[in-house]
């Protein structure tokens, strides 16, 4: 498998991670937390096994860069509860559309925080993103008791979390992809770990429980980080897209879920903006 295969493949398997999340018989953090605990351990196993050089280098790690480490496993854990959380209140299409405006998000926050310049033009594209995302919300009934437009508001949190990765991963450029994800999960573990131990967080199937963490968050994951050592960054996150289109298109197949007009519409706009914008730094 060449480079671009293999992250094809990734986002194809990430956008059928919806699907197994409403298979897996748990609530929406009990998916997140069963993904960064089990995910977390297969990777200690596997590095242990294979890698044992790397496990020496964690404590010192650690102590030189926890604040980033840290901020990671935040963003990482509260972007999955809400991301998954939003999949069983709305539609999958509702749900994937809204969080891709996490590229967007990730231009805003390293534009107010960590002081990039935005030029006029991305301006107008974030303001594209956003009237997409408008669409999608003037579709619901916007009221609280309202199931989708609470989906919807979870999905957009979910983004804004998910777009803090990698504003903080630009701190860790230099860590080993293994170690990062491997201090990412466990990480993510703890922080989860005290909301599951007082929610009651479902009755798991455990098969589709494995595949969460064995196919959608270690093999996806290897997939991914092996084809960028081949790839272009600005064209693996067009690749990206493969993930969001796949997604509609097996919610469809599985659960018969159609987007309405204006969710395909506000999802159209999301997504050129980001492509765009992923075009205009080529």
């Amino acid at each position: 498998m060449n480079g671009r295969v293999k992250i094809a493949t990734a986002m194809l398997i990430w956008g059928s991670v919806g699907i197994f999340a409403r298979f897996s018989g748990l609530s929406g953090l009990g998916v997140a937390f069963a993904r960064v605990s089990l995910g977390s351990i297969l990777l200690l196993t596997i590095m242990g096994l294979l890698e044992k050089e790397k496990l020496a280098e964690l404590p010192g790690l650690l102590r030189q860069q926890w604040k980033p480490f840290i901020g990671l496993g935040i963003a990482l854990a509260l972007n999955w509860a809400f991301l998954f959380t939003a999949f069983n209140y709305t539609t999958i299409a509702n749900a994937v559309l809204v969080y891709y405006t996490s590229p967007i998000l990730a231009m805003l926050i390293s534009w107010r925080f960590l002081n990039e310049r935005i030029a006029g033009k991305r301006w107008a594209l974030i303001g594209m993103a956003f009237l997409g995302l408008a669409l999608i919300i003037s579709g619901q009934r916007l009221s609280l008791n309202d199931r989708d437009f609470v989906g919807i508001l979870l999905a957009f949190v979910a983004a804004f979390f998910y777009a803090l990765i990698p504003n903080f991963g630009r701190f860790l450029r230099d860590v080993d992809g293994k170690v990062l994800t491997f201090l990412q999960l466990a990480i993510a573990s703890f922080v989860l770990a005290p909301f599951v131990a007082v929610q009651d967080t479902g009755t798991p199937v455990w098969w589709a429980v494995l595949v969460l963490v064995v196919v959608h968050t270690v093999l996806a994951l290897f997939l991914y980080m092996d084809g960028l050592k081949t790839v272009e960054v600005n064209e693996a996150a067009l690749l990206s897209y493969l993930d969001p289109m796949s997604a509609v298109v097996y919610a469809f197949l599985v659960f018969g879920e159609v987007p309405g007009f204006t969710t395909a519409m506000g999802g159209a706009l999301i997504l050129l903006a980001s492509a765009l914008d992923i075009l205009s730094r080529r």
